[in-house]
């Protein structure tokens, strides 16, 4: 399937590599010469200089015989301009597009985004999407991830090891054995940037990031069993008056979160409308760095700090700087991915990376038939899959001991038809019509096709 991407920045760039690996035509456009140079020289794509909301570099790239275009340049106008011009002049049959200014997704305009006025089937909106995916993180303070599957009927956490751990260093087996009722299981585990994933043998060790697959009904008592008995954050403070503070500010808001919220803003004037747009938020002018504003939002009482301005540096120092004065947590944003792997051992509790949930959030949608959502673990090293189990799948009728599993593929759980969530053991059985949550390195995906007896096709 040809595929073209307008936008050669870190989102385009995973993109490509995830669609690549599923024998995808894929030509991205870009103004810049020297991005697409980098790109060509690590991924197998065709690349154009120029605007992708220009027909003729449009039709330059292919678009007469593409079936999809993903907008995903620095500019919301012109992804919203290639994608019009890519339904009314070549008639591609699914356009998404990245859209960032909150103006333009306001319900009181949503007509604009139609067949009739301007074709984009996706928006995407990465400030809106990290702004509830750190909502979620203050409900589970212990979890670095949290993200819902299955009509939030199950749940895929992120938990780090830490010492207050009961169970370090023991068998995946004994760990089961204590689990009583409790509705979980192990999906993957990263270790000093290994993935692992673990079979009944494994030791969980300190300093693990593992993946949970769980039911939500069970969440707090998952937390309670890894060590984290906290409660979801009274004090917070948001640093940084953008998009994603903002918005994140009106949803602890509207969700009668109940936390003491404040924000601190560096531009005066912004923050002056902040002030006018918030309820419930103390809005403070000043520089993060500066130790009189971090007093001033009272840090050293502070549960939560998140620091999520568009400066990754500013974000860093602030992060750091508020633990050192006392602040209990700190979340972070970093647009360069380069940086995850030395934050956590300076202190950083989260490293919110948007590439990574915009990409999970397109990948989701795009996905055809049986395949009802995607998430994409650390940078696209593997990816949780929820699917309808078929009847010509290789999977139904057969006990979980039975399926012989390739290595890098692990079923996590299963929802039957009664919407019983399911934690796998080698006795259950599936059956046509299950919902399956399972685990798969990038790499397997040929082989989880085979598994499902789908073709991870796009509309």
């Amino acid at each position: 399937m040809k595929v073209i991407i307008c936008g050669a920045g870190e989102v385009g760039k995973t993109l490509a590599q995830h669609l690549l690996k599923e024998d995808n035509d894929i030509t991205i456009i870009d103004q810049s010469e020297e991005n697409l140079k980098e790109i060509k020289e690590h991924l197998d794509v065709n690349t154009y200089v120029g605007f992708g909301s220009q027909p003729t570099i449009l039709d330059k790239a292919g678009a007469k015989n593409a079936e999809m275009l993903i907008a995903v340049t620095q500019s919301d106008e012109v992804n919203m301009i290639a994608c019009e011009v890519a339904n009314s002049q070549f008639n591609i049959p699914l356009k998404v597009a990245r859209i960032r200014d909150q103006h333009y997704l306001d319900p009181d305009y949503e007509s604009l985004f139609s067949k009739n006025q301007i074709s984009v089937d996706l928006i995407i909106s990465p400030e809106t999407e990290v702004a509830e995916a750190i909502r979620r993180r203050l409900i589970a303070p212990g979890a670095f991830e949290i993200i819902p599957f299955s009509d939030k009927k199950v749940v895929l956490l992120g938990i780090k090891v830490e010492n207050n751990y009961p169970h370090l260093n023991k068998q995946i087996s004994k760990i089961q054995d204590d689990l009583d009722e409790l509705k979980m299981n192990f999906l993957s585990i990263f270790r000093k940037e290994k993935i692992i994933i673990p079979d009944e043998n494994e030791k969980i060790k300190l300093g693990d990031s593992v993946y949970i697959i769980a039911d939500t009904n069970n969440l707090h008592k998952v937390m309670d069993f890894f060590g984290h008995e906290e409660t979801k954050a009274n004090s917070v403070v948001i640093v940084g008056g953008g998009n994603i503070g903002v918005s994140l500010a009106k949803r602890l808001e509207e969700s009668k979160f109940g936390a003491n919220t404040k924000l601190i803003e560096l531009n005066k004037e912004r923050a002056e409308n902040i002030s006018a747009e918030l309820n419930d938020t103390l809005v403070l002018n000043g520089s993060s760095l500066d130790l009189e504003i971090l007093q001033e939002a009272k840090i050293s009482d502070t549960e939560t700090i998140i620091s999520v301005t568009n400066q990754d540096e500013v974000n860093i120092l602030t992060s750091l700087l508020a633990k050192k004065q006392g602040c209990k947590k700190a979340i972070s944003l970093a647009n360069d991915t380069t940086y995850r792997s030395i934050l956590e051992p300076l202190g950083i509790d989260d490293v919110l990376s948007p590439q990574a949930i915009t990409v999970s959030r397109i990948l989701s949608y795009i996905r055809k038939g049986n395949i009802k959502q995607v998430y994409s673990l650390r940078e696209g090293e593997g990816e949780v899959i929820e699917a309808d189990a078929v009847e010509a799948s290789s999977l139904v009728n057969k006990k979980i001991s039975d399926l012989k599993l390739p290595t890098g593929i692990k079923i996590g759980a299963v929802i039957k038809n009664d919407n019983e969530v399911h934690i796998t053991n080698p006795n259950l059985e599936i059956n046509d019509g299950d919902r399956i949550i399972l685990f798969s390195l990038s790499k397997m995906i040929k082989k989880v096709e085979n598994l499902l007896s789908v073709r991870f096709r796009f509309y």
